[in-house]
């Protein structure tokens, strides 16, 4: 067995782990998705600027950390001083890539995907969408580099049903690791270390 499935297989048995998926709690606050009137897809969201926590993971299948907020929701009414609009029926809104950091990738809803390359989509929904992406740092990623936090992706929406609106601007969110495992970056940091020297 090489190193770095034995330093995967060391992460994934420390005690107090997440065992499943975390599920979606809708106290945190959701990307709000509307358009302008311009007919620009755009969104309102307050913590852009924020580093948004991912838990502990392992197994089956799944190495890393793990979250699903923020989420997406649609605009409930509409907003003429924010320049931001309800989506009218025959909306079809894509999540799509446009630069995500190394190891980190994002799983649609019901976890189709993963996405994590340029121009990787997936669809959120019609004009009533509410959905939660599932945000992953995958440290069995040959990319992966323990000391890369915080992971930052960059994303646009998009709609391809009928109403035609124009692309997003590109946001950006970042993520971090819940702080009671940072210490285990520094501990997969070291041994990446130690095994390039060797």
């Amino acid at each position: 067995m090489n190193s770095k499935m034995t330093h995967l297989l060391i992460l994934a048995s420390v005690p107090g782990m997440l065992a499943g998926v975390a599920l979606a709690d809708h106290a945190h606050e959701d990307i709000i998705v509307g358009h302008t009137s311009g007919g620009q897809l755009a969104v309102e969201f307050a913590h852009f600027a924020e580093e948004h926590v991912l838990a502990l993971i392992g197994g089956p299948g799944l190495f890393g950390w793990l979250g699903d907020h923020p989420g997406f929701a649609h605009l409930e009414e509409d907003e003429p001083a924010e320049d931001l609009y309800t989506l009218a029926p025959g909306a079809e809104i894509w999540f799509e890539v446009v630069a995500f950091d190394n190891a980190f990738q994002a799983w649609g809803p019901g976890f189709t995907g993963p996405c994590s390359a340029a121009g990787d989509q997936a669809l959120l929904g019609d004009e009533e969408l509410h959905e939660h992406m599932n945000w992953h740092v995958d440290s069995a990623d040959p990319l992966f580099e323990p000391l890369d936090t915080p992971w930052e992706a960059q994303f646009r929406l998009i709609d391809n049903g009928t109403t035609g609106y124009a692309d997003s601007p590109v946001y950006t969110l970042s993520f971090v690791p819940e702080p009671g495992t940072a210490s285990l970056l520094i501990i997969g940091a070291v041994g990446v270390l130690r095994r390039r020297r060797t």
